[in-house]
């Protein structure tokens, strides 16, 4: 499993096309507004099953038919701001374009019948729904889907099943596989997602969430099996995940991973370096239909744009940081682009372009690519080098290029009962990651300020030698840049459950004391580490409550309320050479 991820992120199929400029040339050519709009509320649309899902149709108030815009959500049909491009004004700038905008709510949510269950039910009723729309007397008989978050994964969800309707896809902020980067866990590491649970408890949507719910209380209980008890709810697929912490046939049955064979659906995937797990799954998605897609046209049908944003939004601002003018992207026009051209067949120029396009951060420009990772991508070492003190900012931690020699190794203590904080939450509200440097179970490893532009675009990977006086544990790696501010800024970061080091589904636990190598995925960015700033990476065993915690006992995560303290040493010698792997690329043309 993990050779076949690997293909599927590393051998994109690479294509020889023109570098080209914005779609702001294409304006012209692009649908212009001309109707009105007619609506119908709570319209039922049976299922195979019997079940019968409701939907709320706008379309031009005209005679014709039209291609049709399809969004199934868990959030409510009514709910506009769960489209993510606040919805009215999306569903009125396409209905005056000469669409069909329809919202379903999906099975056992809101004013559609049925028993809710994550995502169990989202392939056949996605079929099913786009066969009702394609038939219908408002429709030409063409299909494109949006959505955002669990919007744009469950557009996957059906995509293998090949509705004659289908035509394109616009998924935002997917997943490729709950079990690694489903935003539940993470390679095996369950994630915190209890929040989105009680989001969806009942039939309706408990957005903002009671005021009494301490969350900082909440995400501490064990056993995490009844965390939702603890909080006076009963999920059953919140047990489910957890009581199925090995990758096998559970999993699998929501995989999109292992169905890209089955999959020609040209689509559109948008995502943001700032979106945490649904990156890693828009991009998963995109290589693997790209290069093991069922057909040579589907292949060459798919595009990935990447901004600097956070899920589901297109502000150019994250954190404390502001991107500028340039990261500004108008995406309903980007998603027109897309429609106009494969159900009006429209010559919008957008499958003339290379099929990558995203926002290289501190150079903030737009990159055109013709595969991913770059071609141009050297996968460099930087070496972790200390004198045995690299914990926090004012240890002795460097990183470098240059080979180590003999070193002390670092060492610091993991307590799950005070385990390091994340620093943000789904907003993204600080970016600074200076608070936990300050910690002494955070190593930190720091160049010194470059004397030229790096330029990092690709997967980032870091490979550890470690020990621990647990039979299980945790590993993070955190990669940051650094401003001649100090500030220091968050990019991407990783975990590695000790257990799962050389497999999902035969997982050991460790020996104490005995050194391992770990090679812990921090995911993607595209980031120009500027002259004058500094290439950062911080190392430690926890990222909470992002994470939930390594109780360090190697007891069944699902029940196990006990925790102990893990001693952790970080070697990095000529014998144990622990590394952080970059992908830098030369500077090239940038697209705008």
């Amino acid at each position: 499993m993990r050779l076949k991820i690997l293909v599927a992120l590393t051998l994109c199929i690479s294509f020889s096309i023109p570098l080209l400029g914005g779609e702001e040339e294409w304006e012209g050519r692009l649908s212009q507004p001309k109707y009105k709009i007619k609506m119908e509320f709570n319209v039922p649309i049976p299922m195979r099953d019997g079940v019968k899902l409701s939907a709320d149709i706008y379309r031009p108030d005209a005679e014709g038919k039209f291609p049709v815009l399809l969004t199934r959500t868990y959030y409510g049909k009514n709910n506009f701001d769960i489209l993510h491009d606040r919805g009215r004004e999306f569903i009125e700038y396409f209905v005056s374009r000469g669409y069909v905008v329809v919202v379903q709510d999906c099975h056992g949510r809101y004013d559609s019948e049925g028993n809710f269950y994550i995502e169990i039910y989202d392939a056949e009723d996605g079929y099913d729904t786009q066969t009702w729309c394609g038939i219908q007397p408002w429709s030409n008989g063409k299909i494109g889907t949006f959505g955002c978050s669990y919007g744009g994964c469950i557009q996957w969800y059906s995509a293998h099943l090949s509705n004659p309707y289908l035509k394109c896809m616009v998924p935002r902020d997917s997943t490729s596989d709950p079990y690694f980067d489903g935003g539940f866990m993470r390679n095996g590491v369950p994630q915190n997602w209890l929040g989105w649970c009680v989001s969806t408890a009942g039939r309706t949507t408990r957005r903002g969430q009671p005021k009494v719910l301490d969350w900082s209380k909440i995400t501490r209980h064990l056993p995490l099996i009844t965390m939702d008890e603890s909080i006076g709810f009963r999920f059953p697929y919140w047990r489910d995940y957890l009581r199925n912490p090995l990758y096998g046939e559970y999993w699998e049955r929501t995989s999109v991973r292992n169905k890209y064979h089955l999959i020609d659906v040209p689509t559109l995937n948008i995502g943001g370096w700032y979106s945490d797990a649904d990156i890693i799954g828009t991009i998963t998605n995109f290589c693997g239909v790209a290069y093991q897609g069922k057909t040579p046209e589907g292949q060459k049908s798919q595009k990935l744009l990447i901004g600097p944003w956070s899920h589901c939004s297109d502000s150019t601002k994250v954190g404390e940081i502001d991107f500028g003018e340039e990261a500004k992207v108008n995406i309903k026009k980007v998603h027109l682009r897309w429609y106009d051209y494969w159900l009006k067949g429209m010559d919008t120029g957008i499958m003339a372009e290379p099929p990558v396009k995203l926002f290289v951060m501190g150079a903030n420009r737009w990159r055109y690519l013709n595969k991913w990772p770059p071609d141009q991508a050297k996968f460099t070492r930087y070496y972790l080098h200390s004198g045995g003190r690299a914990n926090s900012l004012i240890g002795d931690g460097t990183l470098s290029t240059e080979e180590p020699g003999k070193q002390p190794p670092d060492r610091f203590v993991y307590d799950p009962e005070n385990p390091v904080p994340s620093l943000f939450g789904d907003e993204l509200e600080m970016l600074d990651q200076r608070p936990v440097e300050r910690r002494d179970d955070v190593l930190v490893y720091t160049t010194p300020p470059l004397e030229e532009d790096v330029e990092v675009i690709g997967p980032i990977k870091l490979v550890l030698y470690a020990s621990s006086s647990a039979r299980d544990t945790d590993f993070t790696g955190k990669l940051v840049d650094v401003h001649p501010n100090e500030m220091a800024r968050y990019l991407t970061c990783g975990i590695v459950r000790a257990r799962y080091r050389e497999t999902y589904t035969k997982p050991t636990l460790i020996e104490p004391g005995r050194i391992y190598k770990y090679e812990i995925d921090l995911w993607v960015t595209g980031n120009r580490f500027l002259k004058g700033h500094r290439i950062r990476l911080e190392v430690s065993s926890s990222h909470f409550p992002t994470f939930f915690r390594n109780q360090n006992t190697g007891n069944d995560m699902a029940i196990d309320t006990e925790m102990v303290i893990a001693r952790q040493t970080i070697y990095h010698d000529s014998e144990h050479p622990s590394y952080l792997l970059l992908p830098i690329i030369r500077t090239e043309k940038e697209g705008k």
